[in-house]
């Protein structure tokens, strides 16, 4: 399950994409009414509307080339992100490894935790050897 940031992170990121992807659309459909226009249009205003196109193709390219370092950028994040859950792998594999006998330590630990908490209880203090004695003693039943 994602984090809240990584959630908030990605609707984000999807929330720009969409946006810039609307504003490029946009952007070139009115680059497209302008040539059209500037087509039917009289000399006088064909000159203008050529300098006017002149100028929009070239911020729809400098807008392109944004789009373009922004995808770049994108994409040296998503291989860092694979570079970090492949490095993450290889680390938990590794304590996996090493797992079996934490476990098997544990679980010693407890037994010999429990075999002395029941020799206490029937008020013996002593070492391991005595409360598995006292244990043994305690589980069979007196006649």
């Amino acid at each position: 399950m994602a984090t809240p940031e990584v959630r908030k992170l990605r609707h984000q990121m999807g929330a720009m994409v969409r946006e810039y992807e609307g504003q490029f659309l946009r952007l070139e459909g009115q680059l497209l009414i302008v040539r059209a226009k500037a087509e039917r249009a009289g000399e006088e205003a064909r000159d203008r509307l050529t300098r006017l196109l002149a100028d929009a193709e070239r911020e729809a390219e400098a807008a392109r080339e944004l789009g373009r370092t922004a995808l770049a950028g994108l994409e040296r994040a998503a291989e860092a992100a694979r570079t970090c859950v492949g490095e993450l792998k290889n680390r938990m594999e590794e304590a996996k490894a090493g797992g079996p006998t934490v476990v098997a330590k544990g679980k010693a630990v407890v037994r010999r935790a429990t075999i002395e908490a029941k020799a206490i209880r029937h008020g013996v203090r002593v070492g391991i050897r005595m409360a598995k004695r006292v244990a043994r003693r305690v589980k069979k039943p007196k006649e």
